[in-house]
């Protein structure tokens, strides 16, 4: 089957949810014998990954926090139309508010959800809107219509009143721990930090985390953040909050990251929005205990393997860091609940199956005509 992932900035994936499922769904995909079309942004992929990760598409587009998504999704579109492919993957609510013109040559349409971006901190009044009204589009035009969380799949569901299938997110295994080497430059030497990964917008609530830091954490330990500050409003905020216990190490990946999740005490993650977090995953592969924020779309992920505090609460957020931090049989019990938890869950060759069925289930809905 041939098919094209539209809607992300491409592969291989250096940040972004979307982008990293993108990087992994395509991977599998292609191991299994599918040619997969990603259509790509340049100024986000500077070298196409090699052929297990398909094959690369690059369209024009206009650069700008507003432009960007939608004039890129609007040439790959108007691309992938004239391609002889069996089914066009399209990926989130803003590009999705160009659905029709897949649906209107009759090329089957797959639609995944990948977070509430319409509620996102960020975005202004007007922007919101359009994301609600891609939203609306891609939900009426889509043949079939993935969410990666259950709470998220229902609530379309409801809302829209049309089948919303969950299509978790995945997490490969995280092997044996790596020795303590490459962080060893910022002077860690293991179990003596509280580690925070992701990005740095509003609704991530890292300014929180700070906060509850900012007086010191249990043991001396440190606070690492590892993640693109930027140079917005927020990420200036971010920066004034971290105290002199605070390493800002910038976005790490690979062998570095894995060693930074290996020999964290904790990964805290107070973000009051998600669809399903790949990070949440990441560190659960790794074995780490996990105190997250208590919304719907973790504890749907997680259960009860992992700790939570109550969202967008600084003084419960900081009570459960310090209580954490001082039991340690806690922490290793939590960590090993945790990774056979997503070990037994979430697979991405598992994905990948559920994905070629629904693929299936829409070619078999829509006969092609050409324009």
């Amino acid at each position: 089957m041939r098919i094209a992932m539209i809607g992300t900035r491409g592969v291989p994936a250096r940040a972004g949810g979307a982008e990293r499922v993108v990087h992994e769904l395509t991977r599998e995909l292609t191991a299994r014998g599918h040619d997969v079309l990603v259509y790509c942004r340049k100024h986000y992929v500077s070298t196409p990954g090699g052929p297990e990760l398909g094959r690369a598409v690059f369209t024009p587009g206009l650069r700008g926090k507003h432009a960007d998504a939608i004039t890129h999704t609007a040439t790959a579109l108007l691309d992938v139309l004239r391609r002889d492919v069996d089914v066009v993957h399209l990926h989130s609510p803003g590009p999705a508010l160009l659905g029709w013109l897949p649906a209107l040559a009759g090329l089957p349409l797959v639609l995944t959800i990948h977070a509430p971006d319409w509620r996102r901190d960020k975005w202004s009044p007007a922007a919101r809107a359009i994301l609600r009204a891609g939203l609306r589009c891609g939900l009426r035009r889509a043949d079939v219509v993935t969410a990666v969380s259950q709470p998220l799949a229902d609530e379309l569901s409801e809302r829209f009143g049309r089948e919303v299938v969950h299509v978790p997110n995945a997490v490969r295994p995280a092997g044996p721990p790596r020795p303590p080497e490459a962080i060893r430059q910022w002077g860690l030497n293991g179990d003596d930090y509280v580690l925070y990964v992701g990005r740095v917008e509003p609704e991530k609530r890292l300014d929180l985390l700070l906060g509850a830091a900012r007086d010191g954490l249990e043991g001396g330990r440190r606070l690492v953040v590892a993640a693109d500050l930027g140079e917005g409003p927020y990420a200036r905020r971010c920066r004034q909050l971290a105290g002199e216990n605070v390493l800002l190490v910038g976005p790490q990946f690979g062998r570095t990251l894995d060693e930074l999740y290996d020999h964290a005490s904790l990964l805290v993650q107070p973000s009051v929005l998600e669809g399903m977090s790949l990070v949440l995953l990441e560190a659960a592969a790794h074995g780490r205990c996990i105190l997250a924020a208590r919304i719907a779309e973790n504890v749907a992920t997680m259960g009860e393997t992992i700790l939570y505090f109550q969202p967008d609460h600084a003084d419960d957020l900081r009570e459960q860091i310090r209580k954490t931090l001082q039991k340690g049989e806690l922490r290793q019990s939590l960590g090993s609940a945790a990774r056979e938890h997503v070990a037994g869950r979430y697979a991405w060759p598992v994905v990948a199956e559920r994905m070629e069925s629904l693929y299936a289930r829409a070619t078999g809905r829509r006969p092609r005509r050409r324009l």
